[in-house]
């Protein structure tokens, strides 16, 4: 527990002099507060340099909640990817994960610690990100009434995890930080190609970031997140579970 910990701080303080922290911070905050004026004036901006062009329907709270999670599941999760994609790689480079292992600190304690700091990273910077997305949709839109708000971001939150431990597991089995992303990239998208088979969909965590605006609208019910979100955190604990045997069996 003691390696753990000690691990734990010093990727803190390296992911502040990086500025890996503040990086995402800043992409999570801008992307998340701008999602309910792009939503609001977005149709003006295009009237105005359309040509011509005019927008009928009146923007709605609804529409700064779709900006929001497009942002954050797009831009958002592809920046902590990307981040955090050379978190092993660096310490392969650097030969400071053999001095460290050899002076005994556990190898899973270094897994655990890279996780734990990188889930904090994405868990401030996505709830901050929620806040000023609440904040500003509700001065914009005072009068709107919608209900799951709250859950339908705990979900598409909680999907993060689960990205975060492919991520982890192909840092492991890869020492380059493009093969890595490439890795988590190629899973991420094969969840979303076998979204459209009718059997798996139902049990795809896909859902957690593709039907949030639908919870939201009472569309769907919480019940079907449900069976996603339950298959989403079993492949996070066996992701990571993966992650933590391939570098206990790993050559550094």
């Amino acid at each position: 527990m003691k390696g753990y910990i000690a691990f734990v701080k010093k990727e803190f303080v390296e992911n502040l002099k990086n500025y890996r922290f503040l990086i995402l911070f800043a992409i999570f905050a801008v992307f998340g507060m701008s999602s309910a004026f792009l939503a609001k004036f977005t149709p003006e901006i295009i009237a105005a340099f359309g040509a011509g062009l005019e927008i009928t329907e009146e923007p709605v709270a609804l529409d700064a909640w779709q900006q929001f999670f497009k942002n954050i599941s797009g831009i958002g999760f592809s920046a902590f990817i990307i981040l955090f994609g050379s978190c092993m790689s660096s310490e392969y480079s650097k030969g400071t994960l053999l001095l460290l292992v050899t002076k005994g600190l556990a190898r899973p304690s270094v897994i655990m610690a890279k996780y734990t700091v990188a889930a904090v990273s994405m868990t401030v910077s996505f709830w901050v990100s929620f806040v000023g997305a609440y904040g500003y949709t509700y001065y914009l839109w005072p009068d709107a009434s919608l209900s799951n708000v709250v859950p339908s971001a705990f979900f598409m939150w909680m999907i993060g995890f689960l990205y975060l431990s492919i991520l982890i597991l192909g840092c492991v089995l890869f020492k380059q930080t493009f093969t890595s992303i490439l890795f988590t990239g190629g899973i991420v998208a094969l969840f979303s190609v076998l979204s459209v088979v009718k059997p798996l969909s139902a049990f795809n965590p896909v859902v957690l970031t593709s039907r949030n605006v639908d919870l939201i609208s009472g569309e769907i019910s919480m019940t079907e997140f449900l069976i996603p979100f339950i298959v989403s955190m079993v492949l996070s604990v066996v992701f990571l579970a993966a992650a933590i045997r391939a570098f206990n069996k790993k050559q550094l």
